[in-house]
């Protein structure tokens, strides 16, 4: 009876073990093993990797001849921080010119960068490889491949080059010609051409010996391709010049790459006069103008160095609206004083640059201009007077004072040396030698520093 008793004491124990495991499977999930979620977590951090292009295709190359660059982006899309331990070609006809070069290898999620690839073919025929990217991690996680392809042609008629890039020029300035040699090197066989186009926004220039659409170049001759980038409107271009001849490997292929700038400066330099430390100078303006058809983003403006400065340029330029910035010299200390404009933007060069330069100096003169009116002709005006003041903590050397047009100094107090702190003055006539508007300048010039400062003249001859 004991024996009974406990069998089915321990078949309910058994059913109602199973029955509570069964109940508590259905309403919790079952935790997978640490290193399951670690794996799952590497693949969805692998997975956030993406790229520009599934694959590449660099079509007919001549032998040993590298093509034009092909682009692919990067991009880390997941959730994580990537390391990529390598980035890398498997065959050498396709050669990285950029591999995506990260300081250190960490990609920071949302990062991109940027790999180039040029096909430069071994052998006749066609090429096959693959872009590997691998990525660290523990355990590690599958590589990126990127498939790439080429045809390797081995064929008499030869560019001398078969990608040309061009300086950045002014929306509807043409650029300098750029000059491709297509010779056939065949002794014996003639190849006619058929056709040469251009992409929009490049253009052929006249030269001796040019390549043109019906001729046939002979056995061992050679012609010329002159190629000008004249574009309509800010921004980077690719194109392509096509020239299509009786040749197996035609068509043959000029690959080109541009960029235009929307911006034009009224000048890249501003220069002033000497000017006495702490003493604001005149100002100067320069014109910024967006010569293209896209509007261009203003993000800043910024002057640097013993300048400042103040714009009408607004956060944008439309097609061809200008604006104004007007600068400021004052210098901090005795010297050439250098600084630099700068002009953040949306055009393709990203910022404009001028260069700004003045001359500091201790002495401060003033006034700085002078206007003596009205005065008779031969006849002497009373005078007035210039003080000069040295501002700085030495004496100051007066190598010259000197007075041009029809002026004259009457009297000063200024000898060879003017001590630090004090002051001296210079008194100037108006003598006119003849009627109407006479001008001209006193003009300091010290020993520390050739470039003389001056006053601005002025009177009217009756």
């Amino acid at each position: 009876m004991r024996t009974t008793r406990l069998f089915f004491w321990l078949l309910f124990l058994s059913s109602g073990t199973r029955l509570l495991a069964g109940q508590s499977g259905s309403s919790i999930s079952p935790r997978p093993p640490k290193a399951a979620v670690r794996q799952a977590a590497l693949q969805n951090m692998a997975s956030g990797l993406k790229t520009s292009a599934s694959s590449l295709s660099f079509g007919n190359q001549q032998l040993s001849s590298p093509s034009a660059p092909q682009f692919i982006t990067v991009t880390n899309g997941g959730k994580s921080d990537l390391t990529l331990t390598e980035v890398g070609s498997s065959e050498p006809d396709f050669r990285l010119v950029h591999n995506c070069a990260l300081s250190p290898d960490l990609m920071p999620v949302r990062s991109s960068c940027s790999i180039s690839i040029r096909f430069a073919p071994g052998a006749v025929g066609l090429r096959n490889g693959n872009i590997r990217i691998a990525i660290g991690g523990d355990p590690p996680m599958q590589p990126l491949i990127i498939p790439l392809q080429g045809n390797g042609v081995d064929s008499p008629v030869t560019l001398s080059q078969t990608y040309l890039v061009f300086r950045t020029v002014l929306v509807g300035i043409s650029s300098m010609p750029q000059f491709v040699r297509l010779t056939n090197h065949s002794s014996t066989d003639a190849a006619k051409i058929t056709d040469i186009a251009a992409s929009s926004d490049f253009s052929f220039a006249a030269t001796t010996s040019q390549c043109v659409a019906g001729n046939t170049l002979a056995p061992l001759a050679s012609c010329t391709v002159a190629i000008v980038w004249t574009p309509n409107d800010s921004g980077s271009r690719s194109g392509q010049v096509t020239i299509t001849d009786s040749d197996p490997a035609s068509p043959h292929t000029i690959d080109l790459q541009a960029s235009a700038t929307g911006i034009r400066l009224s000048t890249g330099t501003l220069r002033w006069n000497t000017t006495a430390v702490g003493v604001t100078g005149d100002s100067q303006s320069i014109e910024v103008r967006n010569e293209g058809r896209t509007a261009i983003k203003i993000e800043s403006i910024e002057a640097s160095g013993d300048f400042y400065q103040q714009n009408t340029c607004g956060k944008e330029l439309i097609q061809h609206q200008s604006c104004s910035v007007t600068v400021w010299f004052q210098p901090t200390a005795a010297g050439e004083r250098d600084g630099t404009l700068l002009i953040h933007d949306s055009d393709v060069t990203g910022m404009q640059q001028i260069f700004l330069t003045g001359v500091g100096s201790p002495l401060d003169l003033f006034p700085v201009k002078m206007d003596f009116g009205n005065q008779a002709a031969e006849s002497t005006s009373a005078p007035q007077t210039v003080t000069i003041t040295n501002r700085g903590g030495a004496n100051v050397n007066i190598a010259a004072i000197n007075v041009s047009g029809d002026f004259v100094i009457p009297g000063k107090t200024c000898g060879d040396t003017v001590p630090a702190g004090k002051s001296c003055r210079v008194s100037i006539s108006f003598s006119p030698t003849v009627s109407g508007v006479r001008t001209g300048a006193l003009s300091i010039e010290t020993e520390a520093n050739g470039v003389p400062q001056k006053v601005t003249l002025n009177g009217k001859g009756q």
